[in-house]
C-alpha cells in the first residue's frame, strides 16, 4: 500500500476517490449526504482563497482504499488544520485509516501546525461508542466540542411560520430590513457580510477549540460564489440590515445542492453581539425557509448543526420544528 499526494486532474483516480468517499459516508452516517461525481470533482479541485489543501490516497495495485484531505488556512488560524478521512468500508480494520492518519499528522507537523481537527458524526445514542470516535481516540484525539445535527421537514406549515414571524416582528421592530438574496448579496453589502461571517468561529460556542476571526474578503466571497454556482448549487442568504448604517447585523445561509435535490444545508447563522436581543436570528431563518419553499418546493428537508451549549440557537431551531438526527463531535489532537 502506497500513500501519496495524487493528481486531481486524473479523472479516473478522482472517480475512484469519489466512490470511496460516498461509500464511507453512507456506512458511517445516520443521514448521509449525496454528491454527484461532477460535484465531487469540482469541490476537490477548488481551493478557497486564503487556504491551501493537500489530498492524498492510499492505493494498492491501482485501487484506492482510502482518501484524505487536509486544509491549511494561511491568513488566519494558522496554527490549525482540518482533516477529512474516508476508508472504503470493505477495507476498514486493515490499517488503512491508521496509515492515512499517520501520514496526515506528519504532513501537519511539517507544515508547522500545532492542532489537527476532524469531525465525527454519530447517532445521538452512540456518542460514546461509535467506531469513528473510538478510532479517533485510539490515535490521540479528544472530543473538543459537540454540535447537534437537526433536520426540518418541509414544507413547514404556514400557520407555524406566520405565528413565529409575527412574534419575531414585534421584537425586531422598524430598525432592520430583512432581505433574502439568491447566489450572493449585492456589492454594497459584501464587505459588511464578510465582517459578520468572519466572526462565526469567534462568537459561536466552539468548546475546547480557540478560533481567530476569519479573513474572507468580498473578492474571496465572489470567487466562492462562482465556484458554488458552477456546481449547479443555489445559495440563499437572508440578512438583517440595520437601517441608517447599511450594516449586516445578522445573516443566515442555506445551500441547495444540485446533486441532492431533496435537501438544503443550513450553513452559518450569526447575529452580531451588539445587535442581539432583537430576534434577528429567528427573522433571518424564517425568511430563508419561506424562500426555499417558494423557489425550490421539491426540497423535503433542511439540515443544520448547532453547538449544544448555544441555547438561543437551539431554541430557535426547536421552535421552527427541527428534530435531532445526529451529533457532530469535533475531535482535536495537539501535535
Amino acid at each position: 500500500m502506497d500513500i501519496s499526494v495524487f493528481d486531481r486532474a486524473d479523472d479516473a483516480l478522482v472517480e475512484q476517490c469519489w466512490g470511496v468517499w460516498q461509500r464511507s459516508v453512507t456506512a458511517s452516517r445516520a443521514v448521509p449526504h449525496r454528491e454527484t461525481l461532477e460535484e465531487f470533482a469540482q469541490h476537490l479541485r477548488f481551493t478557497f482563497p486564503g487556504e491551501r489543501d493537500v489530498v492524498a490516497a492510499a492505493i494498492d495495485s491501482g485501487q484506492v482504499l482510502g482518501v484524505l484531505r487536509i486544509f491549511f488556512p494561511e491568513r488566519d488560524n494558522t496554527s490549525l488544520c482540518w482533516l477529512e478521512l474516508h476508508v472504503d468500508p470493505p477495507r476498514r480494520g486493515q490499517g488503512v485509516g491508521s496509515a492515512l492518519l499517520t501520514w496526515a499528522e506528519e504532513t501537519a507537523r511539517t507544515e508547522g501546525r500545532a492542532v489537527l481537527l476532524a469531525d465525527v458524526f454519530t447517532p445521538p445514542e452512540a456518542r460514546e461508542t461509535h467506531r469513528d470516535r473510538r478510532f479517533a481516540e485510539r490515535h490521540g484525539f479528544a472530543t473538543a466540542n459537540v454540535e447537534i445535527a437537526r433536520q426540518l421537514e418541509l414544507p413547514v406549515p404556514p400557520e407555524r411560520l406566520d405565528s413565529l414571524e409575527e412574534a419575531a416582528r414585534a421584537v425586531v421592530g422598524d430598525g432592520y430590513d430583512i432581505q433574502v438574496h439568491l447566489n450572493g448579496v449585492p456589492p454594497a453589502l459584501r464587505q459588511s457580510l464578510c465582517d459578520c461571517s468572519n466572526r462565526l468561529g469567534l462568537d459561536a460556542p466552539t468548546g475546547d477549540i480557540d478560533f481567530e476571526p476569519e479573513s474572507m474578503t468580498p473578492e474571496d466571497y465572489v470567487k466562492f460564489l462562482a465556484h458554488e454556482t458552477g456546481t449547479g448549487a443555489k445559495r440563499l442568504t437572508a440578512v438583517a440590515v440595520e437601517r441608517g448604517t447599511n450594516v449586516v447585523a445578522a445573516y443566515s445561509d442555506i445551500a441547495l445542492p444540485a446533486g441532492d435535490p431533496e435537501v438544503g444545508h443550513q450553513w452559518g447563522t450569526l447575529v452580531l453581539p451588539e445587535h442581539q436581543g432583537h430576534r434577528l436570528g429567528m427573522a433571518v431563518k424564517l425568511a430563508n425557509i419561506r424562500e426555499v419553499q417558494r423557489i425550490d418546493p421539491q426540497r423535503k428537508r433542511i439540515d443544520t448543526c448547532n453547538a449544544e451549549q448555544n441555547p438561543w440557537m437551539v431554541q430557535i431551531n426547536a421552535d421552527l420544528g427541527f428534530e435531532i438526527v445526529e451529533e457532530l463531535l469535533s475531535m482535536k489532537k495537539v501535535l
